[in-house]
């Protein structure tokens, strides 16, 4: 699992450079970039990702970059915070551990919603966008120093991202 991760972080890498680069070649169309993501959000869930047009697969590939970065720097702070919160089992006993982790859950979410573009498939936006909600709920929780439900976001945070992560996955070229 870790080794696809990696491989599949690299792949995104290395993508987006391709996308980068192409996108400064050929911009896209003003009235496709235009269209809000909801439009034709029935056939882009049942539409393969070979088949999307290149501008959603722009827009994907920008989403998952930003969706990965952060949740990589979101369970980094987090992880952090939770160990010292198991060892302390107060959060008037920890030093800054408790605004990292908080700081880092929002300013990721508020990364990948910036991504999010009216291209974006809609089918890749509900998990995102439960992510992203997940995050600020936790951080949310963090922040006002709860212990009672701490647990319950976490697990539907972890959840969530799993799911935005997986998603991402199928956005991304196959090995």
């Amino acid at each position: 699992m870790v080794v696809r991760a990696g491989a599949g972080v690299t792949a995104l890498i290395v993508l987006s450079a391709l996308v980068v680069s192409c996108s400064q070649e050929t911009p896209p169309e003003p009235s496709t970039a235009a269209a809000p993501s909801s439009v034709g959000s029935s056939r882009a869930a049942s539409v393969p990702t070979a088949e999307r047009s290149e501008l959603e697969k722009i827009a994907a590939v920008q989403v998952c970059r930003n969706v990965i970065t952060s949740a990589g720097a979101m369970v980094r702070d987090y992880n952090v915070f939770i160990t010292k919160l198991n060892s302390v089992q107060s959060y008037a006993k920890m030093s800054s551990e408790d605004r990292w982790a908080a700081d880092t859950l929002t300013a990721g979410a508020d990364q990948v919603r910036k991504a999010i573009a009216p291209a974006t498939p809609s089918d890749l936006l509900g998990a995102v966008n439960r992510f992203v909600d997940s995050s600020d709920d936790l951080a949310e929780r963090i922040g006002e120093k709860q212990l009672g439900g701490l647990n319950a976001a976490s697990d539907t945070w972890g959840t969530d991202r799993t799911a935005a992560l997986n998603k991402c996955s199928e956005f991304l070229p196959a090995e």
